[in-house]
């Protein structure tokens, strides 16, 4: 599947299409299957229910960003395309819960009963008997660079296992689990308060004025493990390509090489920070 995502994202650019586009594509895809925690795949908070966020951030050459991110949503399949909306369609930066729901609705986009977001995997792994597993983190994400040199990043998840309704996960917060600018475009994943602290996407892209992406991708991991003691994991690229991950949490990373027309799936183990 995640290869299958990768492919979607893929195809597009090289037809020569956005990098916005590559990443929704790519992260829709992997918010429509259960295996992961976003869109139908998102795990229950304590109350029992789907909260889902999401953002994306896009950077094109001599214009200036835009971004649009959703929080707290229920009724959404798909809140990338929702926290797109936001970006293109409002002139607000960060929509949550019923509010946001009723924006989709302006924009076209349909919605759902919440129920119909409760995977069966959602409600018997992690929802048995009233009893709360263990909590966890999971998130989606995406990062493109195409051939007209604007940049994308796309971020979506249903958070952590058992939260407090409410709570809002930095994959909604531009510049913690997604940010895009004239150096490159990041995603995270992990602790959310940690990595919202820490401003953690911006400051790896904001690195690469004199890091690698791979280094940048490592130093920002290793920076939040020592001052934070978080786990989390950061996907990035930089303005010519050149791709960096790095994690001290689980995490699997699928990639294109556009040189070759290749994807690969690459499945990193939990550990200390690491490059590829």
């Amino acid at each position: 599947m995640m290869l299958a995502a990768v492919r979607a994202g893929a195809a597009i650019l090289k037809n020569g299409g956005r990098a916005l586009d590559a990443v929704i594509a790519t992260v829709s895809v992997l918010e429509n299957h259960p295996l992961f925690n976003a869109g139908y795949g998102s795990v229950l908070n304590s109350a029992g229910q789907v909260e889902m966020d999401a953002s994306v951030m896009e950077v094109n050459p001599g214009a200036p960003p835009r971004a649009g991110g959703v929080a707290a949503l229920s009724r959404i399949r798909n809140p990338i395309k929702l926290a797109r909306a936001v970006m293109e369609h409002s002139p607000h930066l960060l929509l949550v819960g019923a509010g946001a729901e009723r924006f989709a609705r302006s924009a076209g986009i349909s919605l759902c009963r919440p129920e119909m977001m409760i995977s069966p995997r959602a409600r018997e792994r992690r929802w048995i008997g009233g009893a709360k597993a263990k909590r966890g983190y999971g998130t989606v994400g995406a990062v493109a660079v195409d051939a007209h040199g604007s940049m994308a990043a796309a971020t979506s998840t249903g958070g952590m296992s058992g939260k407090l309704p409410g709570r809002v996960e930095d994959s909604a917060i531009i510049g913690a689990g997604t940010f895009a600018g004239p150096l490159g475009a990041a995603s995270a994943t992990g602790h959310g308060e940690a990595i919202i602290l820490a401003g953690l996407c911006r400051e790896a892209v904001d690195s690469l004025v004199k890091l690698s992406a791979p280094q940048a991708a490592r130093n920002a991991i290793a920076g939040i493990s020592q001052t934070a003691g978080a786990e989390a994991g950061i996907i990035l690229v930089d303005r010519r390509g050149r791709i960096g991950y790095a994690h001290n949490a689980a995490m699997e990373v699928a990639t294109f090489d556009p040189a070759h027309g290749l994807c690969h799936l690459r499945s990193p183990a939990t550990g200390p920070a690491r490059q590829p």
